[in-house]
């Protein structure tokens, strides 16, 4: 093994480098100091109010792991993706104030990663050429000799593998390696053994490895992406993975030109089941699914409940998000407001619901009075509940920054514990240990974090109703900021319908939407685009998956500002 990766390793080091080296080029003469954006007006820095237009974003993207795994999927025609090798990969940094983990800034590659690169492009390339049965759903059809057949692999491949059609140049390069293929791998068939080392080219290939665009030209303050450009960003916007053979074909006839080419393929890409993977992944991400890991109810104040109360909540969140967004074709509004969600025995125990229930998940309907969409579904509360009592600092919090896009300060260091309750209600001893006056903490927490929390004290800390503690009546009333406006509510019920009726929300949503898309944070360009999605979305006029569409036809969607991220 050590032999042959010597051999072949320079060889290869030099087609990717060549490769990527033109590519780097146009990047570079784009991103000279001085480049002056095309007409528009605004500026980089200073965009025109109003007008819908590209941020500056990273032309030469790495793919995210889990694209990474679902390109090699596609792109071998495997059964299943390659898991096992793509453990071997290390994790990415998480980008500081950034929700996901597809910020483009933050993908790089190290020597640890290229080598896991180089292994995994060495173990499937072993795999797919000793394969007949592989091999054969690569191969073009045809008899013709050898090096033909080679020519047309590596056309038709090299489509789907740099997802854009091989310049002549390219096509030689990785002739090049077929040709040196039956040296490296001697004991193999020739053909094969060609192959063998072009599908380890392609595969370790930079432009494999990351999404190049390559469009230089401005007008307009704008540079308009090629086809097969667009393709690429709807195909891994939309399912986290490279085009397939119709927008592949949409991209050859010129049919993402046009605003109704792009919308007719992103609404028959949302039909399929990649998509409905891709949003489930958004909402985790923006309703903190992780975290419900971190439940762990105390035992013996909450005796009804096991174990798998965690498991049980974010199931029923996948369930609740793919059934109002897919099934009933729902609106962001209809995730904060709607009682229709799905309950196994152990959430029906904990909602209260009468009749029988089993392991398995069924549909339910919760009390119009003490439910109203996912804030008050068992997952969002019980993880944010310490393991005795319900936490209405970390549910501000979260609405704050996750719903109305408010970031909250980090809190000052040594902040001491919530002291016992001696005979006083949760909010009580929440209050008096965060707003006292002239406090570090009192102006966030008055202002920001506990009138957000309260809402929520009718839930205990596994999310159960209730109307007393330790005693007293359980006051959930509060009066928040939302938009800029105090608004009076009298519980979370009220507090969800609110928040589904404020435009300042339904632009936070559209938002995340256009960061979690486009791979980047926000930036002011994107404000006219969030501020036309919040008032539709808050006017009933979009579903989740027509926001979405709006999003990947947008102008900054298919365009590039002229200007490219650092």
């Amino acid at each position: 093994m050590a032999r042959r990766r010597r051999w072949w390793s320079p060889a290869l080091l030099a087609v990717s480098v060549g490769l990527l080296g033109a590519c780097e080029g146009q990047i570079l003469d784009a991103a000279k100091p001085g480049a002056k954006p095309g007409p528009g007006g605004g500026g980089p820095n200073n965009p025109p109010v109003g007008v819908e237009q590209p941020a500056r974003s990273v032309r030469v993207a790495r793919l995210t792991h889990p694209q990474w795994l679902s390109s090699v999927k596609e792109l071998l025609k495997l059964d299943a993706a390659p898991t096992a090798l793509a453990q071997g990969f290390r994790a990415d940094p998480s980008q500081s104030g950034f929700l996901f983990d597809n910020d483009a800034r933050a993908l790089s590659v190290d020597e640890a990663l290229w080598g896991a690169y180089q292994r995994a492009a060495a173990d499937l390339a072993g795999q797919v050429a000793t394969d007949a049965t592989k091999l054969g759903k690569l191969l073009p059809p045809g008899t013709t000799t050898d090096e033909a057949r080679a020519k047309a692999f590596v056309e038709s491949f090299g489509l789907r593998a740099h997802r854009r059609p091989l310049t002549a140049d390219e096509v030689e390069s990785y002739l090049v390696l077929y040709r040196k293929g039956p040296t490296a791998y001697a004991t193999m068939a020739p053909f094969q053994a060609g192959l063998r080392l072009v599908l380890e080219g392609f595969l370790q290939s930079p432009l494999f490895l990351y999404r190049v665009e390559r469009s230089t030209q401005a007008a307009d303050g704008k540079v308009p992406l090629d086809a097969y450009e667009v393709a690429s960003r709807l195909s891994y916007a939309l399912w986290d993975s490279m085009p397939d053979e119709a927008l592949f074909t949409a991209a050859r006839e010129g049919a993402l030109g046009k605003r109704e080419g792009v919308a007719e393929q992103a609404r028959r890409m949302m039909k399929d089941a990649r998509a409905r993977g891709v949003v489930g992944a958004y909402h985790q991400v923006v309703f903190d699914v992780p975290r419900y890991a971190s439940i762990r109810p105390n035992t013996t104040r909450f005796p009804n409940v096991t174990a798998k109360l965690a498991e049980s909540a974010a199931k029923e969140n996948a369930l609740f998000v793919e059934d109002v967004v897919f099934k009933r074709e729902g609106r962001f509004g209809d995730l904060l407001t709607s009682r229709d969600t799905f309950v196994n025995d152990e959430l029906a125990r904990v909602y209260g619901l009468a009749g029988t229930f089993t392991a398995d998940f069924v549909p339910a309907t919760l009390d119009a009075t003490q439910r109203r969409g996912v804030l008050t579904q068992v997952g969002f509360l019980a993880s944010h509940a310490t393991s005795m009592d319900p936490d209405p600092i970390h549910r501000g919090v979260y609405l704050s920054e996750h719903l109305l896009c408010q970031k909250i300060g980090a809190p000052p260091a040594n902040i001491p514990a919530l002291p016992a309750p001696n005979g006083r209600t949760n909010r009580e001893v929440v209050t008096s240990h965060t707003e006292a006056p002239g406090t570090q903490c009192a102006s966030c927490h008055t202002n920001l974090i506990n009138p957000l929390g309260f809402p929520f004290e009718n839930f205990d800390a596994v999310g159960g109703f209730r109307t007393t503690d330790n005693g007293h009546p359980v006051d959930a009333t509060s009066s928040p900021f939302i938009g800029g406006e105090k608004v009076a509510v009298r519980d979370a019920v009220q507090l969800s319908d609110v928040l589904a009726s404020s435009q300042a929300v339904h632009e936070c949503y559209a938002r995340h939407w256009v960061e979690f898309l486009s791979g980047r944070p926000a930036a002011d360009e994107d404000s006219a685009l969030v501020s036309r999605l919040g008032k539709l979305s808050q006017a009933g006029q979009l579903s989740v998956v027509d926001l979405v569409v709006e999003v990947v036809t947008g102008v900054g969607f298919v365009n590039r500002h002229p200007e490219e991220l650092p």
